[in-house]
């Protein structure tokens, strides 16, 4: 809902039903008039200074108030604003919802601009988890950032809100000088084609992903031929299997990781051989695409995995036995729920959370883990298995002092919650660091929208 017909709504609502004593066609009308104008062209001082002067007179104006949170947003008052926020919820309650995506909204917009690309990655990932195509306005900037991260988190929030505007945008960053960008570009375009709504109809993605194939970079090259190959494509699974042999360093790892992506239960053989190898990097790789090219020929070389010398292998074969969906794998994990290496122990419980286990007191201990890396990876594994039931860890662990961990928190709780949590979520808001702020205002709109939906609004 545009802020015009959001005012002119309220401003109906409030002066039929008496709520606005007075002036609400008068003086008082012409001032919210000029704050939204002044919000408009980001002249919060004034925005703010109008609407204080409208709530000394009419101190119920509903409009007033918007614009009064929304401009103290602007200015970085987040506790002004949510103080006025508060009269707003608990006089008008019908009424919070919309501002409460409008602050939420605004808060993102602020990030865009932010000096700092970690936070700048934030507002365009938040929006691209708000699920909400016709906020792709927002972030084209994003594809034009100096910093290369900002630009590849752009193009992941474009492969997760889709439709023609995401595809016309991916394709026209598809050259960017970055290899990360164009990896991010050939993923999201998968990731789109794997979506029943995520590619208009009529488009022969196939051929676009053909052109990736010859890029200079072999992961992008990698990855195209992956996305191909899902699509039905054999000549590009083919050409990934003659490829992959004869990468060295680190794009052997890519080859591992690409493999996993094409979900062929023929791409066995290979993933074993690299769990042999003498690299860990590459065994932990393969491990990983052993469980997503679920195979049950990848039981054996797994289940001699979970025992390797390297926790990083023993931690991504513990996951992936878990995605094999065998029952046989149960007693594997359940001693590797004993692993010194909590990260492998959090990894086991996750793979017996999807063979049907409860294993959530092993995530609770986890979050008491002192390095903040291994509580960053659990909530991260709640997030994929944990449901409704994480709900409880997940919220008492907001007050991490972390940063990076209540991020993840946050993003965990907007994909797993429902209307219930955004209060808890609401909370996140205030959060003292400006990128917490960012993806909670994302996530809470994610919600909103969530709801709105069930509500066929």
């Amino acid at each position: 809902m545009s802020n015009k017909r959001w005012y002119m709504m309220t401003a109906s609502i409030l002066c039929g039903i008496g709520l606005i004593h007075a002036g609400c066609s008068g003086a008082s009308d012409k001032e919210i008039a000029k704050a939204e104008a002044a919000y408009q062209k980001k002249d919060f001082n004034q925005a703010l200074a109008l609407s204080e002067s409208v709530l000394q007179k009419e101190p119920t104006s509903l409009p007033a108030h918007r614009l009064k949170v929304l401009a103290s947003i602007g200015e970085g008052e987040l506790e002004g604003a949510f103080n006025d926020y508060e009269q707003v919820e608990k006089k008008y309650p019908n009424m919070a919802p919309a501002l409460l995506k409008e602050i939420s909204i605004g808060m993102i917009k602020n990030a865009l601009a932010n000096e700092n690309y970690f936070v700048r990655s934030a507002a365009v990932k938040a929006i691209g988890e708000m699920g909400d195509p016709s906020q792709i306005p927002l972030i084209t900037v994003g594809l034009k950032d100096p910093a290369p991260f900002v630009r590849f988190f752009t193009v992941e929030a474009l492969g997760q809100l889709g439709g023609p505007e995401a595809l016309k945008l991916l394709l026209a960053v598809g050259k960017d000088p970055d290899g990360m960008v164009r990896v991010a570009v050939v993923k999201s375009l998968d990731d789109m084609a794997a979506s029943k709504s995520g590619v208009p109809a009529g488009v022969d993605m196939n051929n676009i992903l053909s052109t990736f194939a010859g890029d200079s970079d072999p992961t992008v090259k990698l990855f195209a031929l992956a996305a191909m190959t899902r699509l039905g494509d054999p000549k590009a699974f083919s050409q990934m299997m003659e490829m992959i042999p004869q990468l060295q360093g680190p794009a052997r790892s890519a080859g591992a990781a690409a493999l996993g992506r094409t979900k062929k239960r023929e791409a066995a053989p290979l993933l074993a051989k690299m769990l042999a190898d003498s690299d860990a990097t590459l065994r932990m790789y393969a491990a990983e695409s052993m469980g997503d090219a679920v195979a049950p020929e990848n039981f054996d070389p797994l289940a001699k995995a979970i025992a390797d010398s390297d926790p990083a292998v023993r931690g991504a074969a513990a996951t992936s036995l878990g995605k094999l969906g065998d029952p046989k794998a149960i007693p594997l994990l359940e001693k590797a729920l004993n692993d010194p290496d909590p990260i492998v122990r959090v990894s086991a419980a996750e793979g017996l959370q999807r063979l049907g286990k409860n294993e959530i007191p092993v995530y609770e201990a986890a979050l008491k883990e002192n390095d903040y890396a291994i509580r960053h990876f659990t909530v991260g594994s709640l997030r994929k298995v944990g449901g409704k039931q994480a709900m409880p860890l997940l919220t008492k662990a907001l007050t991490d002092d972390a940063q990076r961990v209540r991020i993840a928190v946050v993003r965990a709780i907007g994909e797993i919650g429902g209307p219930e949590a955004i209060p808890i979520l609401k909370e996140s808001l205030k959060d003292p660091d400006s990128s917490v702020r960012t993806y909670a205002a994302g996530n809470v709109s994610r919600l909103l929208n969530k709801t709105e939906g069930k509500k066929g609004i």
